[in-house]
């Protein structure tokens, strides 16, 4: 796998220019070995592109628009790993990832609630899905929840291992090491925002878990009125879901 683990190389042209300038296919390249017969990168930002609203399907300039497109030309033959969970889950964890790092201050309910934001658009899994099979076929793809990584961890893995072709029975004892990350979180200050950005990696690494860089952070819970109208607005998008994938997802809460 590519260090650091996203790379965001096929993201839009946008957020290129936000990051580190343009960065061609030699620059993409170098970030993995040659010598391994597969190799892979993994960046959440390829499926976020905003569902439209309803009759404008591909009206907007989407966020990161076109990743699909981008990948298909460079890597035609590369096989895609979709990782989802419960889409209410997903929801609330962004806002605890966005909010701990001082990138979302509005409060929980209020963020996931307004239109137009990114994560209902995350959560819909089946339209964002779409994207890649305009230019993938379905059995380069494999779609793994989260559930199953996390509860029946060896099964899962070795069904990841079969779908890349490489041994199905390969395991460390680093697999069985379960990150609790919601409940460690810790909400950086204003200082740490700004020390995380000018600061070297190791040097962040040291410093960024203990104050005044950062502060412990109990993650709020979720209504069960906001719950329930998110899951109005997804509904009909994880029905879809169901029905491309042919899954139930019995343990998701919608």
């Amino acid at each position: 796998m590519s260090r650091p683990k996203e790379l965001d190389f096929f993201v839009s042209d946008f957020f290129v220019r936000r990051t580190r300038g343009p960065r061609g296919v030699d620059w993409y390249r170098r970030h993995f070995d040659p010598r391994r017969p597969v190799r892979g990168e993994s960046s959440p930002n390829y499926t976020a592109e905003p569902t439209p609203p309803r009759g404008r399907r591909r009206a907007l300039d989407p966020y990161y628009g076109g990743v699909a497109r981008r990948m298909h030309s460079l890597v035609p033959g590369a096989k895609l790993i979709y990782m989802v969970r419960d889409p209410i889950e997903r929801i609330r964890a962004q806002w605890i990832h966005l909010h701990t790092r001082g990138l979302q201050r509005k409060p929980l309910e209020s963020a996931v609630a307004q239109r137009g934001s990114t994560y209902l658009a995350r959560s819909s899994f089946c339209f964002q899905l779409e994207r890649f099979l305009e230019h993938y076929p379905l059995d380069q793809l494999m779609i793994v929840d989260q559930d199953d990584l996390l509860h029946r961890r060896r099964p899962t893995l070795a069904a990841v291992f079969g779908f890349l072709g490489v041994d199905e029975g390969f395991w460390e004892r680093s697999y069985e090491h379960v990150i609790h990350e919601t409940r460690e979180r810790r909400r950086r200050t204003a200082l740490g925002v700004v020390s995380h950005a000018a600061l070297p990696r190791r040097a962040w690494a040291r410093l960024g878990r203990h104050a005044p860089f950062s502060l412990p952070f109990e993650p709020p819970e979720m209504s069960e009125a906001v719950r329930a109208e998110l899951s109005a607005r997804l509904s009909e998008e994880v029905a879809r879901f169901r029905a491309l994938t042919g899954r139930r997802f019995e343990h998701w809460s919608l």
